[in-house]
């Protein structure tokens, strides 16, 4: 037998051999995939639409250290590792970081299983944080605390992310979008006509510009509650923000038809119909309460039975205006066609509860805009009704003020009266008609006695047209009793125009009364008191006194003349005082 070493240690070696080399070839996959240390933060730089599990198995990339991140490539990807969080801590729902420009961001919570939920975010998507440079972006909502949480970046500044915090609150509340200052703008229309509904009230005095009122202000509510703008301004549970939106419905509803019952017209609607109105205001009230707050209580009946409830109190309500329509009221129609289409969208809406699920539809938007529509309806019906008041009291206004306007007037000559001239003198005095001339027709007594009361009443006529001849709008002339008058003047040369008037008397009555067989003369006297206006002593009575006396000097001189006198600070008459005029002077 020749020299050699035996087969089978050999054949041993070569098993072991392949034997490990499977092992390494079966770990290698593993080894592959990065091992993230509990609560690490960790980024890499792939190329564009690189996924997230496609970088995790590349772990030569992965970079845990904040201080060195880079932007090499297009997509930038950033792990929070989560696995280190204590048992019963709040669980992250959102990321806060500041704000940079970016095409897109997708955000992945990656749970314990490995399943991935996934948010996308556009810049415009992202919330507004504390300042214009933080941004606030909301996690995928996990049903389990997650292991991890990835964004994915696609864009620069991928250090903002890595520096910023996963936290349970955001900094400030939700920020307003397009949407919501749309719905804050269409509040504030929903709201402006209540502003005019309280001057409405103080002018009428009627309580139904204060249910429209109300109304606008439930509309208002209910709008901002379906259309998100309550969580924006105010700090409340869901919970709450529900019964806000369910509610305001159905007192917006009551408030309608408190509105409609105050404001149909008296004799437009008989009271069996009113008390149906006030019934419709309690039913509505039922049943936004009892399936707001005991909603368990129905069960999965709740839809039926509130939209049961709804539609069957607006049929009743349109029944009603339909009622006063034909009884001639202009009230129904305007509440008619403002609430005819939200009772449509109200309907269609129910229509997926009683018919099917496919007809479901978002009404936000359709009940808002007829909300709006609603309220400028029913305001154009109360601006009419406000309108339709002022014209009947304008009427009556213009009635009193002809009637009073008749009652100042000589029924004779169409002059002025003592009536007027006791209402008016203060005023007068006040506009700066400070010269008062008293004026009588001499001889007046014959005139009537030798020619007869037509002929006399011809005479006054005359006299009046000569006192009161061209627009003078600094003289008023007042006939004060048979055939006195009386002037009062402001401005300079009073005397002359006041004598110039007196003088046109007889050429007036010469040309218009051919049967008279001598000249009709007039005498008068003319007081000046501008200096003692405001010295307390220019009472119509003292000054008419003055006059009335320089009328009788003028008369006792021959008549057919005037004297006047400037008053200066002087004091009150005695009463016992010569006598007007002599027995029978005139």
């Amino acid at each position: 037998m020749g020299r050699g070493f035996p087969l089978w240690p050999a054949l041993v070696v070569r098993i072991l051999l392949a034997a490990a080399a499977s092992l390494l070839a079966m770990a290698s996959p593993a080894a592959a995939q990065p091992v993230f240390a509990p609560g690490s933060v960790c980024h890499v730089s792939v190329a564009a639409g690189t996924s997230y599990a496609a970088a995790a198995r590349n772990p030569a990339g992965w970079k845990c250290d904040r201080q060195s991140v880079g932007w090499a490539k297009p997509r930038q990807i950033i792990r929070f590792d989560l696995a280190d969080r204590p048992p019963g801590e709040a669980i992250p729902r959102y990321a806060e970081f500041a704000r940079h420009p970016l095409e897109r961001l997708s955000v992945i919570a990656i749970a314990a299983d490995g399943t991935m939920l996934e948010r996308r975010y556009a810049l415009a998507d992202l919330a507004i944080g504390t300042s214009s440079m933080r941004s606030i972006a909301a996690l995928p909502e996990s049903p389990a605390p997650p292991l991890a949480i990835v964004f994915v970046l696609d864009g620069k500044y991928p250090e903002a992310i890595v520096e910023g915090e996963l936290v349970e609150t955001p900094s400030v509340r939700s920020t307003a979008g397009i949407t919501h200052l749309y719905a804050a703008l269409l509040c504030g229309l929903l709201l402006a006509p209540a502003l005019f509904d309280f001057g409405f009230f103080r002018a009428l005095r009627e309580s139904f510009p204060l249910f429209h009122a109300l109304f606008c202000v439930m509309a208002c509510i209910q709008t901002a509650a379906v259309s998100g703008l309550v969580p924006v301004m105010a700090a409340v549970s869901y919970d709450t923000e529900m019964k806000v939106t369910y509610l305001s419905l159905d007192l917006m509803l009551a408030a309608t038809y408190l509105f409609a019952r105050n404001f149909i017209e008296a004799d437009r609607l008989d009271p069996a119909h009113r008390r149906v109105l006030l019934g419709l205001v309690v039913v509505a009230l039922v049943n936004g309460i009892a399936t707001t707050f005991w909603t368990d209580a129905f069960g999965a009946w709740v839809d039926h039975v509130y939209f049961g409830v709804f539609v069957a109190s607006l049929a009743a309500y349109f029944h009603v205006l339909l009622v006063a329509s034909r009884r001639g009221s202009r009230a129904a129609p305007y509440l008619a066609l403002g609430l005819a289409p939200l009772a449509i969208v109200q309907v269609a809406q129910s229509a997926s509860v009683f018919v099917s699920d496919a007809l479901t539809f978002d009404e936000t938007w359709p009940q808002n805009l007829t909300l709006l529509f609603e309220v400028v309806a029913t305001a154009f019906g109360v601006a009419d009704r406000f309108m339709s008041v002022r014209r009947e009291r304008d009427k009556a206004l213009n009635a009193a003020r002809i009637l009073g306007a008749l009652s100042e007037r000589d029924e004779l000559t169409g002059l002025l009266n003592r009536r007027a001239l006791d209402i008016h003198f203060g005023e007068l005095i006040a506009e700066g008609f400070h010269t008062l001339a008293v004026l009588d027709i001499d001889h007046f007594k014959s005139i009537n006695d030798l020619h007869g009361h037509p002929v006399g009443d011809r005479v006054l006529c005359c006299a009046a047209d000569a006192l009161e001849a061209g627009d003078d709008p600094d003289a008023r002339v007042f006939r004060i009793g048979g055939e006195e008058f009386l002037l009062l003047l402001r401005g300079t040369a009073a005397d002359h125009r006041a004598e110039q008037r007196r003088r046109a008397i007889s050429v007036r009555v010469a040309s218009d009364i051919v049967a008279l067989d001598r000249p009709v003369t007039a005498s008068m006297g003319v007081v000046h008191f501008a200096q003692v206006v405001f010295e307390g002593v220019a009472a119509f009575s003292t000054l008419y006194s003055r006059a009335d006396r320089l009328l009788y000097e003028a008369k006792n001189e021959g008549r057919n003349r005037f004297r006047s006198e400037t008053l200066r600070l002087f004091e009150r008459e005695a009463p016992a005082t010569a006598p007007r005029r002599a027995a029978g002077a005139s």
